[in-house]
């Protein structure tokens, strides 16, 4: 089963990406955690930026550093601009001149604050820039790599060279 597993995630992708390292253990958890990442990677209606805006954010509340390292690089490569990453990066809440990326990072940094639910602002702001099912599908990305960085934490797998 396991074998079935990683074929399936190496001849979709070239390669076995990190994660499933740790997550083969349980192979049906790696085949159903391969599906939710192949619809987050872009299926939703989040673009890359957007998308990294809450990776970044997930990452840096769980201190993953193998995430940040990958996906630092991965925004830099969307076009995400470098201010908006280095405040990521840094734990601070980013400024975007996009609406959308705006209240995405207005959203996350609420979330990732975890006293209260974001205030009613936040949350209008949310919806009116990305759409209920945009705010659905940021909430699944954070889950996801909330998953890989605590993977990569939990197994001390270090960030990529460079």
């Amino acid at each position: 089963e396991r074998r079935e597993v990683v074929q399936q995630v190496t001849g979709e992708r070239g390669r076995l990406p990190t994660p499933y390292r740790v997550w083969i253990s349980s192979p049906e958890l790696a085949r159903q955690l391969h599906a939710l990442g192949q619809f987050l990677a872009g299926e939703t209606c989040l673009s890359k930026r957007e998308r990294e805006i809450v990776v970044l954010t997930a990452a840096r509340h769980w201190n993953g550093e193998y995430v940040l390292a990958t996906h630092a690089r991965e925004a830099r490569e969307a076009g995400l601009g470098e201010d908006v990453v280095a405040a990521l990066l840094a734990g601070q809440r980013p400024d975007p001149a996009d609406q959308r990326q705006r209240a995405l990072a207005d959203m996350m940094a609420a979330l990732a604050d975890g006293t209260a639910p974001p205030s009613a602002t936040v949350f209008d702001a949310a919806v009116t820039a990305l759409g209920h099912d945009g705010v659905a599908e940021a909430i699944a990305v954070a889950g996801y790599f909330t998953a890989v960085a605590l993977a990569m934490k939990m197994y001390a797998v270090p960030p990529p060279a460079g």
